[in-house]
């Protein structure tokens, strides 16, 4: 799928369901329009403006109200598959209040294109003005980059940070407990 094509549908998508979710308690962090195993799938992330976690009734109620709003709107041309889902702990970053928001932790992005040489960046948000991010890398170096050159970026989960779910699989445990 067109990088550009798919990026403007999502954008749309945005526009048109932001506000409408925002009157029934929800937050639209962003859509993706990406290729799936059965044709195109528009993934929503939300979160609830009441800081609970997203459960899957809320993914539900959710998918059910936009789905007759984007069929309308036919901004999709062909058939595809609706997704709504929580963010995670490993939450997808956007626009620059999402880089704000999370000033301290460490976040990994890449860029449309290279900047200095490099397209993949790890590393901690220091500053956000505006629409520039400036990243601190582990060895020190900052770096500014501007949120329009960035493609993807999420934040890293690091195990036992504050606000991220720790845990581990039952099969680490059982064989934790073993002898």
């Amino acid at each position: 799928m067109d990088a550009p094509f798919a990026t403007g549908i999502a954008d749309r998508a945005e526009v048109l369901l932001d506000p409408v979710l925002g009157e029934s308690g929800f937050a639209l962090l962003f859509c993706e329009l990406v290729s799936g195993g059965r044709g195109p799938v528009l993934r929503l992330y939300i979160e609830r403006l009441d800081g609970v976690d997203v459960g899957i009734a809320d993914c539900v109620a959710v998918n059910n109200q936009v789905t007759d709003i984007l069929d309308a709107a036919d901004l999709v041309p062909d058939s595809y598959v609706l997704e709504v889902s929580s963010p995670g702990v490993e939450r997808p970053l956007k626009r620059p209040e999402h880089f704000a928001e999370n000033l301290g932790k460490q976040i990994a992005l890449r860029t449309w294109e290279p900047i200095g040489e490099r397209k993949n960046w790890k590393g901690t948000v220091i500053e956000v003005v505006g629409d520039v991010i400036t990243l601190r890398l582990d060895e020190g170096t900052e770096h500014r980059i501007p949120v329009p050159a960035v493609e993807r970026a999420k934040l890293v989960y690091i195990p036992g940070s504050k606000g991220q779910k720790k845990g581990g699989s039952a099969r680490k445990k059982r064989r934790a407990g073993r002898r």
